[in-house]
Protein backbone atom coordinates (compact mmCIF):
# COMPACT_ATOMS: atom_id res chain seq x y z
CA UNK A 1 0.00 0.00 0.00
CA UNK A 2 2.96 2.36 0.52
CA UNK A 3 3.43 4.69 -2.43
CA UNK A 4 6.16 7.02 -1.24
CA UNK A 5 3.86 9.47 0.53
CA UNK A 6 2.70 7.02 3.20
CA UNK A 7 4.25 6.09 6.54
CA UNK A 8 3.97 2.44 7.52
CA UNK A 9 4.60 1.36 11.10
CA UNK A 10 4.66 -2.07 12.74
CA UNK A 11 3.99 -2.40 16.48
CA UNK A 12 4.97 -5.56 18.39
CA UNK A 13 4.99 -6.15 22.13
CA UNK A 14 5.77 -8.61 24.91
CA UNK A 15 8.55 -10.77 23.54
CA UNK A 16 10.03 -11.44 26.99
CA UNK A 17 13.49 -12.61 25.99
CA UNK A 18 15.16 -14.24 29.00
CA UNK A 19 18.78 -15.16 29.66
CA UNK A 20 20.27 -18.59 28.99
CA UNK A 21 19.26 -19.90 32.41
CA UNK A 22 15.58 -19.40 31.65
CA UNK A 23 15.83 -22.14 29.01
CA UNK A 24 18.58 -24.26 30.57
CA UNK A 25 18.60 -23.66 34.35
CA UNK A 26 20.71 -26.71 35.19
CA UNK A 27 20.26 -30.34 36.27
CA UNK A 28 17.12 -31.08 38.24
CA UNK A 29 15.39 -27.85 37.23
CA UNK A 30 12.71 -27.01 34.67
CA UNK A 31 12.84 -24.13 32.17
CA UNK A 32 10.99 -21.13 33.49
CA UNK A 33 11.30 -18.59 30.67
CA UNK A 34 8.50 -17.38 28.44
CA UNK A 35 10.32 -17.12 25.10
CA UNK A 36 11.81 -20.30 23.65
CA UNK A 37 10.76 -23.60 22.01
CA UNK A 38 9.91 -22.25 18.56
CA UNK A 39 8.92 -18.70 19.37
CA UNK A 40 12.38 -17.21 18.61
CA UNK A 41 12.25 -18.79 15.15
CA UNK A 42 8.77 -17.43 14.48
CA UNK A 43 9.78 -13.92 15.49
CA UNK A 44 13.02 -14.14 13.51
CA UNK A 45 11.10 -14.99 10.34
CA UNK A 46 8.72 -12.10 10.97
CA UNK A 47 11.49 -9.56 11.50
CA UNK A 48 13.39 -10.69 8.40
CA UNK A 49 10.59 -11.38 5.95
CA UNK A 50 7.91 -8.92 6.97
CA UNK A 51 9.93 -6.00 8.34
CA UNK A 52 13.48 -5.96 6.99
CA UNK A 53 12.86 -7.25 3.46
CA UNK A 54 9.88 -4.92 2.99
CA UNK A 55 11.42 -1.51 2.52
CA UNK A 56 7.98 0.10 2.72
CA UNK A 57 8.07 -0.46 6.50
CA UNK A 58 9.28 2.85 7.90
CA UNK A 59 9.45 1.90 11.56
CA UNK A 60 9.20 -1.15 13.79
CA UNK A 61 8.14 -0.13 17.29
CA UNK A 62 8.65 -2.53 20.20
CA UNK A 63 5.98 -1.60 22.71
CA UNK A 64 7.73 -2.87 25.84
CA UNK A 65 8.87 -6.12 27.45
CA UNK A 66 11.45 -6.93 24.80
CA UNK A 67 13.72 -8.12 27.62
CA UNK A 68 12.59 -9.92 30.74
CA UNK A 69 14.42 -9.15 33.97
CA UNK A 70 11.53 -10.25 36.20
CA UNK A 71 10.97 -13.91 35.33
CA UNK A 72 13.78 -15.17 37.52
CA UNK A 73 13.35 -17.65 40.40
CA UNK A 74 13.56 -16.11 43.85
CA UNK A 75 16.53 -18.38 44.69
CA UNK A 76 18.55 -17.15 41.68
CA UNK A 77 20.60 -13.99 41.37
CA UNK A 78 18.57 -11.89 38.92
CA UNK A 79 21.79 -11.19 37.00
CA UNK A 80 23.53 -14.14 35.33
CA UNK A 81 26.93 -13.14 36.67
CA UNK A 82 28.56 -16.35 35.41
CA UNK A 83 28.56 -14.69 31.99
CA UNK A 84 28.77 -10.94 32.63
CA UNK A 85 27.48 -8.32 35.06
CA UNK A 86 25.19 -6.58 32.54
CA UNK A 87 21.98 -8.61 32.45
CA UNK A 88 20.53 -7.14 29.27
CA UNK A 89 23.72 -8.10 27.44
CA UNK A 90 23.29 -11.62 28.86
CA UNK A 91 19.77 -11.74 27.49
CA UNK A 92 20.66 -10.47 24.02
CA UNK A 93 23.55 -12.96 23.80
CA UNK A 94 21.60 -16.00 25.05
CA UNK A 95 21.65 -18.77 22.42
CA UNK A 96 17.88 -18.80 21.92
CA UNK A 97 17.82 -15.04 21.30
CA UNK A 98 20.83 -14.53 19.05
CA UNK A 99 19.02 -14.57 15.70
CA UNK A 100 16.25 -12.29 16.96
CA UNK A 101 18.91 -9.91 18.31
CA UNK A 102 20.73 -10.00 14.95
CA UNK A 103 17.65 -8.90 13.01
CA UNK A 104 16.88 -6.23 15.58
CA UNK A 105 20.43 -4.94 15.17
CA UNK A 106 19.89 -4.82 11.42
CA UNK A 107 16.69 -2.78 11.83
CA UNK A 108 18.46 -0.48 14.29
CA UNK A 109 21.36 0.06 11.89
CA UNK A 110 18.82 1.18 9.29
CA UNK A 111 17.23 3.61 11.77
CA UNK A 112 13.99 1.65 11.56
CA UNK A 113 13.76 0.39 15.16
CA UNK A 114 12.14 2.20 18.10
CA UNK A 115 11.98 0.77 21.59
CA UNK A 116 10.00 1.77 24.63
CA UNK A 117 10.14 -0.09 27.90
CA UNK A 118 7.53 -2.11 29.70
CA UNK A 119 7.45 -3.29 33.29
CA UNK A 120 9.58 -6.42 32.80
CA UNK A 121 12.38 -4.34 31.27
CA UNK A 122 11.82 -1.05 33.09
CA UNK A 123 15.49 -0.96 34.17
CA UNK A 124 16.80 -1.17 30.58
CA UNK A 125 18.41 2.25 30.39
CA UNK A 126 19.30 4.04 27.18
CA UNK A 127 23.13 3.63 27.29
CA UNK A 128 22.82 -0.14 27.78
CA UNK A 129 20.24 -0.74 25.07
CA UNK A 130 21.90 1.52 22.51
CA UNK A 131 25.18 -0.33 23.07
CA UNK A 132 23.41 -3.62 22.26
CA UNK A 133 21.49 -2.23 19.27
CA UNK A 134 23.44 0.71 17.82
CA UNK A 135 21.11 3.11 16.05
CA UNK A 136 18.00 2.14 18.02
CA UNK A 137 15.63 4.92 19.03
CA UNK A 138 15.32 4.35 22.78
CA UNK A 139 12.58 6.63 24.04
CA UNK A 140 13.90 6.92 27.59
CA UNK A 141 11.78 8.20 30.44
CA UNK A 142 9.22 10.95 30.64
CA UNK A 143 10.37 14.42 31.63
CA UNK A 144 13.99 13.36 31.37
CA UNK A 145 13.69 10.78 34.13
CA UNK A 146 15.14 7.56 32.73
CA UNK A 147 13.93 5.47 35.66
CA UNK A 148 10.22 6.15 35.64
CA UNK A 149 9.63 3.79 32.69
CA UNK A 150 6.77 5.82 31.26
CA UNK A 151 8.07 5.69 27.73
CA UNK A 152 5.67 7.02 25.11
CA UNK A 153 5.79 6.86 21.33
CA UNK A 154 3.83 9.78 19.98
CA UNK A 155 3.54 11.01 16.38
CA UNK A 156 2.23 14.23 14.94
CA UNK A 157 -0.22 12.23 12.83
CA UNK A 158 -2.15 10.89 15.82
CA UNK A 159 -0.52 7.74 17.19
CA UNK A 160 0.05 7.30 20.92
CA UNK A 161 1.78 4.04 21.93
CA UNK A 162 2.96 2.85 25.33
CA UNK A 163 3.29 -0.49 27.07
CA UNK A 164 0.36 0.02 29.45
CA UNK A 165 1.87 -0.97 32.80
CA UNK A 166 1.87 2.67 33.91
CA UNK A 167 -1.86 2.28 34.56
CA UNK A 168 -1.59 -1.03 36.44
CA UNK A 169 -1.85 -1.43 40.20
CA UNK A 170 0.76 -4.19 40.47
CA UNK A 171 3.16 -3.20 37.68
CA UNK A 172 3.50 0.58 37.56
CA UNK A 173 6.82 1.86 38.92
CA UNK A 174 6.52 2.11 42.68
CA UNK A 175 7.25 5.42 44.39
CA UNK A 176 10.70 5.29 46.06
CA UNK A 177 10.66 5.71 49.82
CA UNK A 178 12.86 5.18 52.84
CA UNK A 179 12.67 2.95 55.88
CA UNK A 180 11.79 -0.33 54.20
CA UNK A 181 15.04 -1.45 52.58
CA UNK A 182 13.90 -0.29 49.16
CA UNK A 183 15.33 3.22 49.15
CA UNK A 184 15.41 4.55 45.61
CA UNK A 185 13.94 1.43 44.00
CA UNK A 186 11.04 1.66 41.56
CA UNK A 187 10.30 -2.08 41.44
CA UNK A 188 6.59 -2.77 42.09
CA UNK A 189 4.78 -5.72 43.65
CA UNK A 190 4.51 -7.40 40.26
CA UNK A 191 8.27 -7.93 40.21
CA UNK A 192 8.09 -10.21 43.24
CA UNK A 193 4.94 -11.95 41.97
CA UNK A 194 6.78 -12.71 38.72
CA UNK A 195 9.76 -14.11 40.58
CA UNK A 196 7.54 -16.33 42.69
CA UNK A 197 5.89 -17.59 39.50
CA UNK A 198 9.32 -18.39 38.05
CA UNK A 199 10.34 -20.14 41.27
CA UNK A 200 7.35 -22.47 41.00
CA UNK A 201 8.16 -23.21 37.36
CA UNK A 202 11.83 -23.92 38.18
CA UNK A 203 10.93 -26.55 40.76
CA UNK A 204 7.79 -28.13 39.31
CA UNK A 205 7.66 -27.20 35.63
CA UNK A 206 4.30 -25.58 36.30
CA UNK A 207 4.26 -21.88 36.94
CA UNK A 208 1.86 -20.45 39.49
CA UNK A 209 0.64 -17.80 37.12
CA UNK A 210 0.45 -14.45 38.84
CA UNK A 211 -2.15 -13.33 36.30
CA UNK A 212 -4.49 -16.22 37.12
CA UNK A 213 -4.02 -15.77 40.85
CA UNK A 214 -4.82 -12.09 40.70
CA UNK A 215 -7.79 -12.61 38.40
CA UNK A 216 -9.23 -14.89 41.08
CA UNK A 217 -8.56 -12.18 43.63
CA UNK A 218 -10.22 -9.51 41.48
CA UNK A 219 -13.30 -11.68 41.13
CA UNK A 220 -13.38 -12.14 44.89
CA UNK A 221 -13.12 -8.39 45.51
CA UNK A 222 -15.93 -7.57 43.10
CA UNK A 223 -18.14 -10.34 44.46
CA UNK A 224 -17.58 -9.31 48.06
CA UNK A 225 -17.78 -5.58 47.42
CA UNK A 226 -20.08 -5.05 44.45
CA UNK A 227 -20.33 -1.39 45.37
CA UNK A 228 -16.71 -0.91 44.32
CA UNK A 229 -18.02 -0.63 40.78
CA UNK A 230 -19.54 2.70 41.84
CA UNK A 231 -16.82 5.41 41.60
CA UNK A 232 -18.72 7.43 44.18
CA UNK A 233 -17.95 4.81 46.83
CA UNK A 234 -14.39 4.20 45.77
CA UNK A 235 -13.00 6.57 48.40
CA UNK A 236 -14.42 4.60 51.32
CA UNK A 237 -11.38 3.94 53.59
CA UNK A 238 -12.93 0.69 54.85
CA UNK A 239 -13.12 -0.56 51.28
CA UNK A 240 -9.48 0.35 50.70
CA UNK A 241 -8.38 -1.44 53.86
CA UNK A 242 -10.30 -4.54 52.86
CA UNK A 243 -8.68 -4.64 49.41
CA UNK A 244 -5.18 -4.05 50.79
CA UNK A 245 -5.55 -6.72 53.48
CA UNK A 246 -7.07 -9.19 51.06
CA UNK A 247 -4.23 -8.60 48.60
CA UNK A 248 -1.57 -9.25 51.23
CA UNK A 249 -3.31 -12.49 52.21
CA UNK A 250 -3.15 -13.52 48.58
CA UNK A 251 0.53 -12.58 48.40
CA UNK A 252 1.14 -14.79 51.46
CA UNK A 253 -0.65 -17.66 49.77
CA UNK A 254 1.46 -17.21 46.65
CA UNK A 255 4.65 -17.31 48.74
CA UNK A 256 3.55 -20.53 50.43
CA UNK A 257 2.63 -22.10 47.10
CA UNK A 258 5.82 -21.12 45.29
CA UNK A 259 8.65 -20.68 47.81
CA UNK A 260 7.58 -22.04 51.23
CA UNK A 261 11.19 -22.77 52.23
CA UNK A 262 12.58 -19.33 51.37
CA UNK A 263 12.72 -16.16 53.43
CA UNK A 264 12.66 -13.81 50.47
CA UNK A 265 14.01 -13.04 47.00
CA UNK A 266 17.68 -12.53 46.12
CA UNK A 267 18.36 -9.06 44.64
CA UNK A 268 22.15 -8.66 44.97
CA UNK A 269 22.15 -5.00 43.96
CA UNK A 270 19.42 -4.97 41.30
CA UNK A 271 17.95 -1.46 41.22
CA UNK A 272 20.17 -0.59 44.17
CA UNK A 273 18.70 -3.20 46.51
CA UNK A 274 21.49 -5.15 48.24
CA UNK A 275 21.37 -8.77 49.29
CA UNK A 276 18.02 -10.40 49.89
CA UNK A 277 14.59 -8.80 50.30
CA UNK A 278 12.68 -10.80 52.86
CA UNK A 279 8.95 -11.24 52.52
CA UNK A 280 8.16 -9.08 55.55
CA UNK A 281 9.97 -6.18 53.90
CA UNK A 282 7.96 -6.69 50.73
CA UNK A 283 4.69 -6.78 52.67
CA UNK A 284 5.62 -3.62 54.53
CA UNK A 285 6.38 -1.82 51.30
CA UNK A 286 3.30 -2.89 49.35
CA UNK A 287 0.81 -3.39 52.20
CA UNK A 288 -1.17 -0.27 51.28
CA UNK A 289 -0.65 -0.39 47.53
CA UNK A 290 -4.35 0.04 46.73
CA UNK A 291 -5.19 2.77 49.23
CA UNK A 292 -2.04 4.74 48.30
CA UNK A 293 -2.40 4.33 44.53
CA UNK A 294 -3.88 7.75 43.84
CA UNK A 295 -1.33 9.51 46.03
CA UNK A 296 1.61 7.70 44.41
CA UNK A 297 0.21 8.00 40.87
CA UNK A 298 -1.59 11.34 40.59
CA UNK A 299 -3.41 12.11 37.35
CA UNK A 300 -3.60 8.40 36.62
CA UNK A 301 -6.61 6.09 36.37
CA UNK A 302 -8.60 5.22 39.50
CA UNK A 303 -7.32 2.38 41.70
CA UNK A 304 -10.18 0.19 40.48
CA UNK A 305 -9.33 0.82 36.85
CA UNK A 306 -5.68 0.15 37.76
CA UNK A 307 -6.66 -3.37 38.81
CA UNK A 308 -8.26 -4.05 35.44
CA UNK A 309 -5.36 -2.53 33.55
CA UNK A 310 -3.15 -5.29 34.91
CA UNK A 311 -5.62 -8.11 34.57
CA UNK A 312 -8.20 -7.86 31.85
CA UNK A 313 -8.08 -4.87 29.55
CA UNK A 314 -6.44 -1.51 29.02
CA UNK A 315 -9.58 -0.13 27.43
CA UNK A 316 -10.32 2.18 30.35
CA UNK A 317 -6.74 3.44 30.35
CA UNK A 318 -6.98 4.07 26.60
CA UNK A 319 -10.16 6.07 27.16
CA UNK A 320 -8.34 8.23 29.70
CA UNK A 321 -5.56 8.86 27.16
CA UNK A 322 -8.06 9.94 24.52
CA UNK A 323 -9.66 12.25 27.08
CA UNK A 324 -6.36 13.87 28.09
CA UNK A 325 -4.58 13.86 24.72
CA UNK A 326 -6.68 15.68 22.15
CA UNK A 327 -4.30 14.78 19.30
CA UNK A 328 -4.37 11.04 19.96
CA UNK A 329 -6.39 9.18 17.33
CA UNK A 330 -4.94 5.70 17.78
CA UNK A 331 -3.75 4.28 21.11
CA UNK A 332 -1.60 1.13 20.91
CA UNK A 333 -0.52 -0.90 23.96
CA UNK A 334 0.74 -4.32 24.97
CA UNK A 335 1.13 -5.61 28.55
CA UNK A 336 -2.03 -7.73 28.83
CA UNK A 337 -0.74 -10.43 26.40
CA UNK A 338 -4.19 -10.29 24.78
CA UNK A 339 -4.71 -8.71 21.40
CA UNK A 340 -7.58 -6.26 21.31
CA UNK A 341 -9.23 -3.88 18.89
CA UNK A 342 -11.99 -1.42 19.70
CA UNK A 343 -13.31 2.03 18.93
CA UNK A 344 -14.80 4.84 20.96
CA UNK A 345 -18.15 3.33 20.01
CA UNK A 346 -17.34 -0.01 21.61
CA UNK A 347 -15.49 -3.22 20.80
CA UNK A 348 -15.38 -4.58 17.27
CA UNK A 349 -16.56 -8.04 16.42
CA UNK A 350 -14.56 -9.99 13.82
CA UNK A 351 -17.38 -9.74 11.27
CA UNK A 352 -18.20 -6.07 11.75
CA UNK A 353 -17.38 -3.32 9.31
CA UNK A 354 -15.94 -0.04 10.53
CA UNK A 355 -18.67 1.69 12.57
CA UNK A 356 -19.73 4.99 11.03
CA UNK A 357 -18.50 8.01 12.96
CA UNK A 358 -15.68 6.25 14.75
CA UNK A 359 -13.23 8.83 16.08
CA UNK A 360 -10.56 6.74 17.81
CA UNK A 361 -9.07 3.25 17.81
CA UNK A 362 -7.55 1.33 20.71
CA UNK A 363 -5.44 -1.65 19.63
CA UNK A 364 -3.44 -4.10 21.72
CA UNK A 365 -0.54 -5.77 19.93
CA UNK A 366 -0.74 -8.99 21.96
CA UNK A 367 2.37 -11.08 22.66
CA UNK A 368 4.92 -13.55 21.22
CA UNK A 369 5.45 -15.76 24.27
CA UNK A 370 5.03 -19.54 24.58
CA UNK A 371 1.70 -19.35 26.40
CA UNK A 372 0.12 -17.19 23.69
CA UNK A 373 -1.68 -19.08 20.94
CA UNK A 374 -1.21 -16.39 18.30
CA UNK A 375 1.69 -14.07 17.44
CA UNK A 376 0.00 -10.76 16.71
CA UNK A 377 0.98 -7.22 15.83
CA UNK A 378 -0.59 -3.90 14.90
CA UNK A 379 0.10 -2.26 11.55
CA UNK A 380 -0.69 1.35 10.70
CA UNK A 381 -0.31 3.30 7.50
CA UNK A 382 -1.04 6.98 7.02
CA UNK A 383 -1.12 9.08 3.87
CA UNK A 384 1.16 11.94 4.85
CA UNK A 385 1.99 13.52 1.50
CA UNK A 386 1.08 17.04 0.44
CA UNK A 387 -2.58 17.00 -0.36
CA UNK A 388 -2.92 13.57 1.22
CA UNK A 389 -6.03 12.44 3.02
CA UNK A 390 -4.23 12.08 6.38
CA UNK A 391 -6.28 8.91 6.86
CA UNK A 392 -4.86 6.10 8.96
CA UNK A 393 -5.37 2.52 7.93
CA UNK A 394 -5.11 0.29 11.02
CA UNK A 395 -4.89 -3.48 11.02
CA UNK A 396 -4.57 -6.10 13.74
CA UNK A 397 -2.61 -8.95 12.17
CA UNK A 398 -1.13 -12.36 12.99
CA UNK A 399 2.12 -13.94 11.81
CA UNK A 400 1.16 -17.56 11.30
CA UNK A 401 1.83 -20.67 9.26
CA UNK A 402 0.07 -21.56 6.03
CA UNK A 403 -0.96 -25.10 5.15
CA UNK A 404 2.36 -25.41 3.34
CA UNK A 405 4.32 -24.58 6.49
CA UNK A 406 5.38 -21.10 5.39
CA UNK A 407 4.81 -18.04 7.56
CA UNK A 408 2.82 -15.06 6.40
CA UNK A 409 0.62 -12.30 7.81
CA UNK A 410 -3.14 -12.66 8.18
CA UNK A 411 -5.70 -10.14 9.41
CA UNK A 412 -7.13 -11.06 12.80
CA UNK A 413 -10.05 -8.73 12.05
CA UNK A 414 -11.10 -8.70 8.39
CA UNK A 415 -10.75 -5.51 6.42
CA UNK A 416 -9.10 -2.18 7.10
CA UNK A 417 -10.15 0.34 9.72
CA UNK A 418 -9.75 3.99 8.85
CA UNK A 419 -9.30 6.87 11.27
CA UNK A 420 -9.32 10.44 9.99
Amino acid sequence: MSNGSTIKRIFISDIHMGDGRSVDPGPGFYPYGWFYDGRPGILSSFLKQYCIDDQSVNQVVIVGDLFDEWICPTQFDPVDRAHQPEQFENIANAPQNQLVAAWLKELASQNRLTYLRGNHDMLADKPTVTSIFPGINHLGGAAGNDNDSHDIYQTNDGIWAEHGHWYGLFNAPFAPRTGTGFTGSVLPLGFFVSRLSAQAALKTGKSVKGFDVFMDWIGHVHKTLPQTKDPGLAMNPATHDFVDNDLMELFNALIQASAPDQHGAILNGLDGIPGLVDWDQAKERYGAIFSQWSANHPNNVSPYDAIWSDAASLGRAASSIFFRQANAKIVICGHTHKYDFSSTLGPFQPTELMPAGTQNIYANAGAWINDTARCTFVETEVDSGNGGTRKHVVRLREWGQTSGGQYEAHDVWPGEYVVV
